[in-house]
C-alpha cells in the first residue's frame, strides 16, 4: 500500500471513529498520525508528476484533495500564524513595485493556463519583477550581492526545485511553492539562483527563501533580464487551483530594507 493510500485510509478512518458523548454534546475526533514531512514529500512528488505530465489530471486533482487538508492542519498545530496583507512584504529586499515588468500589471495573462497542463501550460498569469544585473551575473549592479527574495505572505513550504541546468526544459528553474491556508493559495518564486528553504518550512512574511537567478527554459537566456517570477493560485471548492492577479497587492504593501 503506498503513502497516499495509507493517508486516504486514515482520514476515512477518522470520520468512522467520530463520537458524540450524548450527555455532554462535545464530538471527540481521532485524528490519524501522518508525518508532516511525509505529507510535505507527496505533495512534491505530485506536483512534480504534474509539471512533468505523468499524471491524468482527475486523479492529480483527487490526491491534492487527500493531502492539502492535511498539510493545512500541521501548519496550524505547530504554530503557523495567519497575517493580515497589511504584514505582507514586497518579494524582493530593496526594491518595489516600480521593478514590476510590462505596464499597470500587463504581463499578467491568465488565458490558456491551466495548472495541470504542467510545464506545457500557456498563458503568464504572474508578474515578472526585475532587479538591476545589466551584466546578468545575478548580482545587483549597485551593491554586487544577490537579491534575497522574500516571502510575500506566511504560509508552509509544500514544493521545491534546488537543481537545474541548462539542457532542462523546466521553464521555472529552481522554484518554491508555499502554501497560505489564510488565502487558501499557492505562492509560486521561479527562476531562482539558490533555494534556501527545505519542505514543511513554516514562513512568515519577509522571510528570505531563495535569491533572483536567471534558472529555467527562457529566463537563462541573454534576451531576458533577471527577474524573479511570481504567481497566485487561489484553490477553489473543489482544490482546483485557479490563478488571481498579484499586481495591486504588490502595488501597496511594504519594502523591506536591509
Amino acid at each position: 500500500m503506498n503513502r497516499l493510500l495509507f493517508i486516504y485510509s486514515a482520514l476515512l478512518l477518522s470520520c468512522m471513529n467520530n463520537k458524540v458523548d450524548d450527555k455532554s454534546e462535545t464530538k471527540t475526533i481521532v485524528t490519524p498520525f501522518v508525518s508532516a514531512t511525509d505529507t510535505c514529500i507527496d505533495f512534491n512528488s505530485l506536483n512534480t508528476k504534474i509539471r512533468d505530465g505523468l499524471i491524468p489530471q482527475k486523479e492529480a486533482l483527487k490526491k491534492m484533495q487527500v493531502l492539502i487538508p492535511l498539510i493545512r492542519n500541521y501548519y496550524y498545530k505547530h504554530n503557523g500564524q495567519d497575517f493580515q496583507k497589511s504584514a505582507w512584504i514586497f518579494p524582493l529586499q530593496n526594491y518595489n513595485a516600480k521593478a514590476i515588468g510590462g505596464k499597470d500589471g500587463s504581463g499578467y495573462i491568465a488565458s490558456g493556463f491551466n495548472y495541470f497542463d504542467g510545464n506545457k501550460h500557456g498563458g503568464h498569469p504572474s508578474q515578472d519583477i526585475f532587479i538591476n544585473d545589466k551584466n546578468q551575473d545575478c548580482l545587483d549592479d549597485v551593491t554586487k550581492k544577490p537579491v534575497n527574495v522574500l516571502s510575500l505572505t506566511e504560509g508552509i513550504v509544500i514544493a521545491a526545485s534546488t537543481q537545474w541546468d541548462t539542457a532542462s526544459n523546466l521553464r521555472g528553474g529552481k522554484y518554491i511553492y508555499i502554501y497560505v491556508p489564510s488565502i487558501n493559495s499557492f505562492i509560486y518564486y521561479a527562476h531562482t539562483n539558490k533555494v534556501l528553504v527545505n519542505l514543511c518550512d513554516i514562513i512568515k512574511p519577509g522571510d528570505i527563501i531563495a535569491n533572483v537567478g536567471r534558472t529555467g527554459l527562457s529566463a537563462f537566456k541573454k534576451r531576458s533580464p533577471t527577474h524573479l517570477h511570481i504567481m497566485q493560485l487561489k484553490l477553489d471548492s473543489t482544490y482546483y487551483p485557479r490563478p488571481v492577479n498579484l499586481y495591486k497587492d504588490l502595488l501597496t504593501i511594504q519594502t523591506q530594507k536591509k
